[in-house]
């Protein structure tokens, strides 16, 4: 399977991220400073082996780093990476169940002895959205009541990095990672000699992004990316461009524009649900609204479906009568 193809996101991300002076950069730029002043000089290493499920593998993937701590000891940071264009409300529960698969696998057979000496894991979210981020940021929220003593919880909270809302110069220290978060969150053509420039020395990661935009983009011109490549002496770059557009024609796509349509489909459909199910019950709660906005084009058909059959919002999303 060609994983760029399949989601160019999640092999853009992995890209960034698989050396180990960019990871430790990553950390270190969005880890709160008190996580952060707790780690080594030591580099992160990357675990092999993924831990999310597979039927998430087209929305959402995941990197685990192990990182060593200024005590000596070892800690692992679990990185989600959210390709929804709108955040998922049930982020917050599947965090927390990536996190005891990875204490399972750590401790192994090691017995009782093992699973008392499990080590710390930090759970972050970075998610590159259109729809600014409002999903629960920990199990505390999702937990009805509000006596705290009942709410016992296997991670009260994750960090979130919504790479969307930041500012350009804080993305990262580190020129690539800037580059590449530049490129994901879609600003990589209107800043194209500067994305360019800040990859130099990285001809892979160079032609990753251009081919990211031909495929993710929506809306650009061509022939003027091809021009502002040779106008900053980058003719090979050039060449690449219009080698990956023939090929991508030749597979019958559209440059850039077949994901920028679906989006465009499921936005407008879960705001004509939402207003529909407005109109005919009561205001939805955040939850609801989150389901809706993370739901694809598909789901939103089957709601937009029971809306005049079912008799609650509750019977129109979860098929209750």
């Amino acid at each position: 399977m060609n994983l760029a193809r399949n989601n160019p996101h999640d092999a853009l991300f992995k890209a960034l991220l698989s050396d180990p002076q960019r990871a430790g950069a990553f950390l270190r730029d969005h880890l709160p400073n008190e996580i952060a002043g707790r780690l080594s000089a030591a580099l992160p290493a990357l675990v092999d082996g993924s831990y999310v499920d597979e039927a998430l593998r087209d929305t959402r993937s995941d990197l685990l780093f192990r990182v060593e701590l200024t005590s000596g000891e070892a800690a692992f940071v679990f990185v989600l990476i959210e390709h929804k264009s709108a955040p998922d409300p049930a982020v917050a529960l599947q965090l927390a169940g990536y996190m005891v698969q990875i204490w399972k696998r750590h401790a192994g057979d090691g017995g009782a002895g093992g699973l008392r000496s499990l080590p710390p894991i930090i759970p972050m979210v970075c998610y590159h959205g259109a729809a600014k981020w409002r999903a629960p940021g920990g199990i505390a929220e999702l937990i009805a009541g509000n006596d705290p003593v009942l709410k016992v919880l296997p991670g009260e909270t994750y960090i979130l990095r919504d790479l969307t809302a930041m500012a350009r110069e804080e993305l990262s220290s580190d020129a690539a990672l800037r580059a590449g978060f530049m490129a994901m969150r879609r600003e990589a053509v209107a800043y194209l000699e500067e994305v360019i420039g800040d990859l130099s020395g990285h001809a892979t990661l160079q032609k990753q992004v251009l081919e990211y935009i031909l495929r993710v983009y929506s809306n650009f011109d061509l022939d003027d990316i091809k021009a502002r490549l040779i106008g900053a002496q980058h003719k090979d770059l050039e060449d690449f461009v219009g080698n990956v557009a023939e090929r991508l024609m030749a597979e019958g796509k559209q440059l850039g524009i077949a994901e920028g349509l679906a989006e465009g489909e499921a936005q407008g459909k879960s705001q004509t649900l939402v207003r529909q199910l407005e109109r005919r019950f009561v205001n939805l709660t955040s939850l609801q609204r989150g389901r809706i906005d993370a739901a694809d084009v598909k789901q939103l058909d089957v709601w937009l479906d029971r809306i005049f059959d079912g008799d609650s919002v509750d019977a129109v999303l979860d098929g209750q009568h």
